[in-house]
């Protein structure tokens, strides 16, 4: 295992098309924030990226590109990022979508120029997310707009219920579309309890969901209608990106959720509550799982949200701690989906 450290907190990460560059997410909190990170494949060197640059205009049809351009830039000093994703674009000038905390609650949108030696993010504009809504993940469409998900109802501040509701694996949170001329909107889905993860086909008619307190995995279509059974899994899934062969990679946390949340909140809280990570390759056409790597580790990394795959090599994020871990799936414990344990973990 290799560790990439000095990045606090990197919740998320996005492997830039065609290139041998990383962007890496900071949910850091009570420390100085540093936005967005940019880390070379090739030296697994690491270095903020310089958000404070003239503005340009997001890299989508002009409607949209217009809609999101009347909100100012996020002020670089308070900017907490947490899920993110990216859509491919043309002539190597791709969107990149960020759910924005600390000054404001917005997704907040970039250009990642890759033509360069060095890709540049350049600020391109925000959705502002209605009072009382906290983003988790994002993803693009196809056709313009976006998709979101929460992990807590709508207005909810009481701390103890919204932690209640989910160690309970009650219904919770909710999926948002935005669209440039109607603005936000609940999408409908299936009950589920902390929607995390969000994924989508390439032709925007499949949806990968993410049940974060419920550990559930569903695909729905555009209209929110199940079109298979759920995957059950044996730990709390956190984000879902896609792997260079096509499947699913779920990445989250060994822990019971009352029991994660106890552990990060406490004031002498350790670097990682669950210390260990978590990685499931799903079959997106047959819904199914086909592998599990699970690693427990001794010290230096753990609380594992985001699993990407660089060079045959898996890229793993975390809620905790400053570093991003490493790893070739070939030295983990691999499990076929035919002999996987499915092990249902404490509640509370």
């Amino acid at each position: 295992m290799d560790l990439i450290c000095g990045i606090p907190v990197p919740e998320d990460l996005v492997l830039i098309p065609e290139t041998d560059w990383v962007i890496a997410t900071s949910m850091t909190s009570g420390r100085p924030v540093s936005g967005l990170y940019l880390i070379d494949t090739r030296t697994l060197q690491a270095e903020a990226v310089d958000l404070d640059h003239q503005p340009v205009s997001f890299s989508s049809i002009q409607s949209e590109a217009e809609a999101v351009s009347h909100c100012a830039p996020p002020d670089t000093q308070t900017l907490i990022t947490h899920g993110i994703s990216l859509a491919a674009g043309e002539n190597g000038v791709h969107r990149l979508y960020v759910v924005g905390h600390g000054g404001r609650e917005a997704i907040e949108l970039f250009n990642v120029d890759a033509n360069g030696e060095k890709p540049l993010v350049r600020w391109a504009g925000c959705v502002p997310l209605p009072a009382g809504l906290e983003a988790n993940s994002v993803v693009g469409l196809p056709d313009g707009g976006l998709l979101f998900t929460s992990l807590y109802n709508p207005g909810e501040t009481d701390w103890p219920a919204r932690i209640g509701r989910l160690a309970s694996s009650e219904p919770a949170g909710g999926v948002f579309e935005w669209q440039a001329g109607t603005g936000v909107s609940r999408f409908p889905i299936p009950p589920m309890s902390g929607p995390n993860g969000i994924a989508i086909t390439p032709d925007g008619e499949t949806i990968i969901l993410a049940g974060w307190a419920d550990r559930l995995v569903r695909r729905i279509d555009r209209q929110g209608i199940e079109t298979a059974s759920a995957i059950e899994l044996n730990f709390l899934p956190d984000n879902l990106h896609w792997a260079p062969d096509g499947k699913i990679l779920a990445s989250g946390q060994r822990f019971g959720v009352a029991e994660l949340f106890a552990c990060i909140t406490q004031a002498d809280a350790p670097n990682y509550c669950a210390k260990s990570y978590s990685v499931a390759r799903i079959d997106v056409d047959s819904h199914s799982l086909t592998d599990l790597w699970e690693e427990d580790v001794n010290e230096g990394f753990g609380d594992s949200t985001s699993a990407i795959m660089v060079d045959d090599r898996l890229w793993l994020g975390s809620i905790n701690g400053d570093c991003i871990a490493v790893v070739t799936p070939g030295t983990w414990r691999k499990q076929e989906a035919s002999q996987l344990p499915i092990e249902r973990l404490p509640k509370n």
